[in-house]
């Protein structure tokens, strides 16, 4: 799992597994500054400078030792990150009450009479035609 800061140009990389890959994740940092600008303005286009997003890993020790818990872990960070949470309150201790809860949270979701008619009834909005952006 990656968080970006725009306004210090920094990709962190939460990494539980251990695995760095730095291939990818570099590939990333390198693309990040040209979606940016590829989205401006045009007059704020011609003075957007393409810088590659510095890279740092998160030390993420002693976590999903099981392997098997990487969805729930990213949920989970995702959401500690959203409330202002500390990360170390997701552990393997505990993670397996979390996946419970998004399991019952999902089925409980699933469920739901208003939810499922919302569901039904959806009409997604019609798209503009799509416009071709040049990244480079």
């Amino acid at each position: 799992m990656e968080e970006v800061s725009f306004h210090i140009m920094e990709a962190q990389v939460f990494d539980c597994g251990g695995k760095k890959n730095n291939k990818a994740v570099e590939a990333f940092a390198v693309l990040i500054p040209r979606i940016v600008k590829a989205v401006q303005s045009s007059d704020k286009k011609k003075d957007f400078n393409v810088k590659q997003y510095a890279v740092s890993y998160v030390p993420m020790r002693a976590l999903n030792t099981s392997g098997n818990d990487c969805g729930a872990y990213s949920l989970k960070f995702i959401e500690c990150h959203l409330l202002g949470l500390d990360f170390s309150l997701v552990n393997d201790e505990n993670i397996q009450e979390a996946r419970h809860k998004i399991a019952f949270d999902l089925w409980e979701a699933a469920n739901d009479e208003s939810l499922q008619y919302q569901m039904s009834t959806f009409k997604p909005p019609k798209r503009a035609p799509e416009k071709t952006v040049e990244l480079f």
